[in-house]
């Protein structure tokens, strides 16, 4: 299966924290996570695009990233990439002590699913602060080592929080998108579970034509229109079969035209027929 469908790791805790430094560019392929993930932008000279929205990433951005988003990083060169990363379950946040603190229940796909956050202020000086403490955390192994980033976790989950609610958080001037591409993603969201979306819909409600879109589509979001839709329904059977639907409604409510279709797109991404549980890697880095 080509790289443009990866789905890339597997988390097994509640969360998980990463600092990674490396000064190499390499190409990383788009991909989603079953679980959400914040960015710590600390350095380098890369961009972010997620679900054709485009970042250009200053030291101190953090990046939200939705479970189910498609994204990826560019490496524009050799500079030092440096960065600190946090893989959350959501599940984490069906717990009442951090309900509140949930950063990712817009809806996917929506803006804010997928966002940037340039702190100002308090926020930013707090985030100051914070960062070389959460550094020291992730490579700790003395007693209470998990409790510690957890506590870390939590903190850095308050103090997003309060900003965003104190809007001392900023979107940058440097963000692009398509309007068209927009268009077609809204759409396609909002009526992803109806077994009749069809690429002609798709243009008229981008106000394209039907070759134009498929060719602007593609360079922009890295998949055919029928790959990102497959690839969105099959995310949103897994998370419903996860919170313990039936296969068969997983399916039909996912979008999926019959179960034959939706077996043979399960079977060829996961190696499994949907029934049984999917084989699983342990390998979860942070990109």
């Amino acid at each position: 299966m080509p790289a443009v469908y990866q789905k890339s790791g597997y988390l097994f805790e509640s969360f998980r924290i990463f600092h990674n430094a490396d000064a190499t560019k390499r190409e990383i392929p788009y991909h989603y996570h079953d679980f959400h993930k914040i960015l710590l932008f600390l350095s380098g000279n890369v961009s972010y695009i997620m679900e054709g929205r485009q970042f250009v990433l200053e030291p101190g951005d953090i990046v939200l990233v939705r479970a189910g988003v498609i994204h990826r990083p560019v490496i524009h060169d050799n500079s030092l990439y440096e960065r600190i990363i946090f893989y959350i379950d959501p599940g984490f946040f069906s717990e009442e002590a951090y309900r509140e603190l949930d950063l990712f229940s817009s809806p996917a796909g929506s803006e804010e699913s997928a966002a940037l956050l340039r702190l100002t202020g308090a926020g930013a000086r707090l985030m100051e602060e914070l960062v070389p403490q959460i550094r020291y955390a992730v490579h700790d192994t003395g007693y209470a080592s998990d409790l510690l980033r957890r506590v870390k976790l939590m903190e850095l989950l308050i103090l997003l929080s309060r900003a965003i609610r104190s809007q001392e958080t900023m979107l940058p001037a440097d963000v692009t998108s398509n309007p068209y591409i927009t268009a077609a993603l809204d759409y396609i969201h909002e009526h992803l579970e109806e077994e009749s979306l069809n690429i002609d819909e798709i243009a008229d409600a981008a106000a394209l034509g039907r070759s134009y879109l498929m060719h602007l589509f593609k360079s922009q979001i890295g998949y055919t229109i029928g790959q990102y839709i497959t690839e969105k329904r099959l995310y949103l059977a897994g998370t419903l079969m996860k919170n313990g639907v039936p296969v068969t409604q997983a399916c039909y409510r996912s979008g999926f035209r019959n179960y034959a279709a939706f077996y043979y797109a399960y079977q060829q991404k996961f190696g499994a027929a949907p029934s049984q549980k999917r084989s699983r890697s342990q390998r979860v880095e942070g990109e």
